[in-house]
């Protein structure tokens, strides 16, 4: 990340990042997707039919409700390979794409976030911009992450340290 970073910005850490420069930080683009793969935000998401429906084979009244677990379907080893392991690397490889709806940070179909190609954009900006700039480590590289889930998860302590890169 910090190489494609460095090649991208040239010890330049201080101007403007262009339409150009984002198109080139690929691999902090698949860190970002490999991160809400694994530590998904939103876990769960309901919908309510409006109608009766048969689903896998089984008739359901209008007016179910049902939830579906994001967290299991990016953790699902039909989907991916290694599911538990952080790998970033998956998502370069050429002529990848993830099976139908295995990948649903930002949900699907036709209730797909609107924002979700504004919200890549900016996860990856900000990631560039802050390691271009400075080298932040776990404070305790031992320590787990320590989250809380409700309705979205958030990290509730994560010690870092950060300082200036050389």
């Amino acid at each position: 990340m910090l190489e494609e970073i460095d090649r991208v910005f040239q010890d330049n850490n201080t101007r403007p990042i262009t339409e150009e420069d984002y198109h080139k930080l690929r691999y902090c683009e698949a860190i970002v997707k490999e991160v809400s793969r694994m530590h998904t935000i939103v876990t769960t998401v309901q919908r309510c039919l409006a109608k009766p429906e048969e689903i896998a084979g089984y008739q359901w009244p209008a007016d179910t409700c049902i939830r579906i677990n994001i967290d299991a379907i990016h953790h699902n080893s039909d989907y991916w390979e290694d599911p538990y392991k952080f790998n970033p690397d998956r998502w370069l490889v050429k002529g990848f794409e993830p099976k139908k709806n295995s990948f649903v940070s930002f949900g699907g179909g036709l209730r797909f976030c609107p924002g979700r190609k504004l919200a890549m954009i900016e996860l990856v900006c900000f990631m560039a911009l802050l390691f271009r700039k400075y080298d932040v480590d776990l404070a305790d590289m031992e320590a787990p992450l320590k989250t809380e889930s409700a309705a979205v998860t958030v990290c509730t302590e994560l010690l870092v340290k950060i300082k200036l890169r050389n």
